[in-house]
């Protein structure tokens, strides 16, 4: 197959993917909706109306219920006789008055079973036939329910209601029978207060009876604790010095050895570096002696004055005289003694300060035993104040907790006399003169909207089963780009004209009597504009190689390849091509029909070759155009397009006509279409509106390309522009075109026969 061919495919491909992401981009198609509604308007419209009616009937069946409203409040402060400062001990207004769990658990209350108990034993319900509803025929037989049957049935009509930030509480009581509702609520509102008092008055009674317990037990260990402290004092002397002072005196004694222990300390330390230094002195030359120890000496700093002065005599006299010199001799005698009298003095302050080394270090050991005496006698006197202080606060523990109970005793004894509840009735319950159910208005306003939902629901149900080809979206999405579109057109409405000539504006629809010949007989109708856009864009695909043979088919019957065959064959015809349209449906040809030929020879009589192509091709009515029929029906219709003579066939036919068009069977139906696919040039498929689903369609094309057959694109076939549900979105299009050409689809009803086949 050209190259070129291949190329013109691929363009189609690209734009078709172009189309398709452009779709994706934008998923939400509002349009989409609305037609689906508009399509299925009357299943919508008949769901509703069959819900509404439903739930009139059901509504007018409905016994009618009266409601009674009894209002309380709940009073964060009741009146207290006995002062503020006596408080309830059970009381039923807690601190956080208006928090919002407190106020659920009194509607909880409220509606709870133990006050049904309270109503129903009171007012003898479980014994009453009316208010179980029991027919008159069964009364005489009927022995009443229990208590608990008739305390449930009464909790479920029941309503416990909190004004928003208000203490009123509704209670709101249901019933067939107006009067008993207004007695039931009063009774649950006369009960509720009840049982609330009684166990105000319990709860008051149990604690009373805790409390004296507590308060013999509380008494006994304030004695044991206080006994036990007094003795504590007695056995350490604690009686005439308190804890605070001794621990005060330690704590003196601790902070003045430690002052004078760090003095001697510091002392031993400044003795230690004196006699250090005195020791390491060089004794050999006292003028080198520089130790501040020994400059603060008098006795040595004279003698190391007289040294000097001797020192100096002798060196100026050794400059007159030498060494035996008798003066020489008697400087350096005198010299020899100082310098001994100088090593004396040093010895004798090493000895003192060795002594008074000695001393400090006595002094320093005294006070570190006089301070870990003093530390051993605060540890031992901070275990006794823990003691002190452990008994101590047991005590003052016993005795608090004892005055408490004690008050708190005195207290509730007051306060279980008091008999004041926290709940007031504000509105007991008048009888209701309307009935509050059921809500005629309300309900049929609901199954309105039920009805409509669901009928919506279904519309978009059986859009989502409907698996139909129907717009251009939809068939591009598959991967088959679009070659064209043709509108279902009825027969009485297509104009009659001459190709290239405006028909007249008063022009009478002319009827249509072959639906195949659509594009001669009425060359300015929409149908025929469309199948010359369809040639147009075969042309172009590729101008250099063109598609000279063509295959048709679709994918069932009916689809309309044989009308698309022929009107598209006469399109090429029209533009001035030889064109050869050939009747490969070789089980149910109808070309022959289309142009009113005799059943002679045809394809199958070349292929067994008992006739030449130039003996069974027919002129036709369409100038440049020649018909192949079918000729006699084979057995065998697959095997013989399988043979050479078939290729054979195709090559003549191109020889002597510029186009080659193939009429073959539906792909899903028979082989014939995927055995001449691959050895035409490209294969156009048909797909009819709302007749081809997606999966056949994807069929279709799976076939093909598994014989390697090059698809060109697709027709839609049949679509109606003027229709509202899954529009082509070209129906702008149509209405000027029909305009233009004298045709007002807006007249345009009936079925479309052009998908006859």
């Amino acid at each position: 197959m050209p190259d070129s061919f291949r190329r013109g495919a691929s363009v189609l491909s690209q734009a078709s993917d172009t189309s398709r992401a452009a779709g994706a981009q934008d998923s939400f198609d509002l349009g989409h909706y609305v037609r689906i509604v508009l399509k299925y308007k009357w299943v919508i419209v008949g769901a509703t109306a069959l819900m509404t009616l439903l739930t009139g009937l059901w509504t007018a069946r409905q016994p009618k219920i009266y409601e009674a409203v009894c209002t309380l409040r709940y009073d964060p402060n009741p009146p207290r006789y006995l002062g503020s400062a006596v408080e309830e001990v059970a009381s039923t207004v807690p601190s956080y008055w208006a928090s919002r769990e407190f106020y659920r658990t009194q509607n909880q209350i409220i509606g709870s079973r133990a006050v049904m108990d309270l109503v129903v034993t009171k007012l003898g319900l479980h014994h009453d036939p009316d208010f179980f509803g029991v027919p008159q025929n069964e009364r005489k037989n009927w022995k009443g329910a229990s208590v608990e049957l008739a305390a449930k049935k009464l909790q479920s009509r029941v309503t416990v209601d909190q004004i928003k930030e208000t203490q009123l509480v509704l209670i709101q009581v249901q019933d067939t029978n107006a009067e008993r509702a207004r007695v039931l609520a009063n009774a649950i509102a006369d009960a509720y207060i009840e049982k609330t008092m009684s166990d105000r008055l319990e709860s008051t009674g149990n604690a009373l009876k805790w409390l004296s317990n507590q308060l013999q037990s509380l008494r006994g260990q304030l004695e044991s604790s206080e006994h036990e402290l007094h003795k504590f004092k007695t056995d350490n002397n604690v009686l005439s010095l308190s804890m605070e002072d001794r621990q005060n005196i330690v704590a003196n004694d601790i902070a003045r050895y430690s002052e004078a222990l760090s003095n001697a300390k510091t002392k031993r330390v400044e003795l230690q570096a004196r006699l250090n230094a005195l020791r390491s002195l060089d004794r050999s030359d006292p003028l080198k002696v520089q130790a501040a120890s020994l400059t603060a000496s008098a006795a040595l700093n004279g003698l190391r004055e007289t040294y000097r002065a001797k020192l100096g005599e002798r060196d100026a006299l050794a400059v007159k005289y030498g060494e035996n010199h008798p003066e020489m001799k008697r400087l350096t005698a005198e010299l020899s003694i100082l310098r001994k009298e100088l090593s004396d003095e040093v010895d004798g302050l090493i000895g003192s300060v060795e002594t008074d080394l000695k001393q400090v270090q006595q002094e320093e050991t005294g006070l570190k035993s006089l301070l870990d005496q003093a530390n051993s006698a605060g540890l031992e006197l901070n275990v006794k104040e823990t003691e002190y202080g452990r008994l101590n606060r047991a005590r003052e523990t016993n005795d608090k907790l004892y005055r408490l109970v004690l008050e708190r005793t005195a207290e509730t004894d007051l306060t279980q006399a008091l008999k004041v509840s926290p709940i007031k009735i504000i509105d007991r319950a008048l009888k209701p003169n309307y009935h509050v159910s059921p809500r005629l208005t309300v309900n049929l306003a609901l199954g309105f909207l039920a009805g409509l939902v669901l009928g919506i629901a279904l519309a978009f149900l059986a859009a989502q089963l409907d698996r139909t080809v129907k717009s251009v979206e939809d068939v591009e999405a598959i991967g088959l780009p679009i070659l064209g579109v043709l509108p279902r057109s009825a027969p009485e409405q297509a104009r009659r004209g001459t190709y290239g000539t405006k028909p007249r504006p008063n022009a009478a629809p002319q009827p249509v009597e072959n639906l195949d010949l659509i594009v001669h007989t009425h060359p300015m109708s929409s149908v025929a504009e469309s199948c010359r856009s369809i040639r147009t864009n075969l042309t172009f695909m590729s101008p250099e190689n063109p598609l000279r043979a063509l295959v048709v088919t679709s994918a069932f019957p009916q689809d309309g390849k044989t009308t698309v065959a022929v009107n598209l064959a006469i399109a090429l015809a029209q533009s001035g091509k030889r064109v050869l349209l050939i009747d490969t449906d070789l089980r149910k040809p109808r070309i022959h029909k289309s142009f009113d030929l005799p059943r002679g020879g045809g394809v199958s009589s070349v292929l067994v070759g008992e006739a030449q192509l130039d003996d069974v091709v027919c002129k036709t009515q369409v100038d440049c155009l020649s018909v192949l029929p079918c000729g006699p029906i084979p057995p065998n219709p697959s095997e013989l397009l399988h043979t050479a003579r078939f290729t054979a066939l195709v090559d003549e036919a191109l020889s002597k006509y510029d186009r080659v068009i193939f009429d073959s069977p539906p792909v899903t139906v028979v082989t014939d279409a995927a055995v001449i696919a691959p050895q035409v040039h490209g294969a156009v498929i048909v797909v009819r509106a709302q007749n081809t689903t997606r999966d056949a369609l994807r069929s279709v094309l799976r076939q093909l390309h598994d014989v390697a057959a090059n698809i060109v694109g697709g027709v839609l076939n049949d679509l109606d522009p003027t229709g509202r549900e899954y529009g082509y979105g070209k129906k702008y299009y149509y209405r000027r075109y029909g305009y233009y050409y004298g045709t007002d689809p807006e007249d345009r009803e009936g079925k479309s026969a052009q998908a006859a086949e």
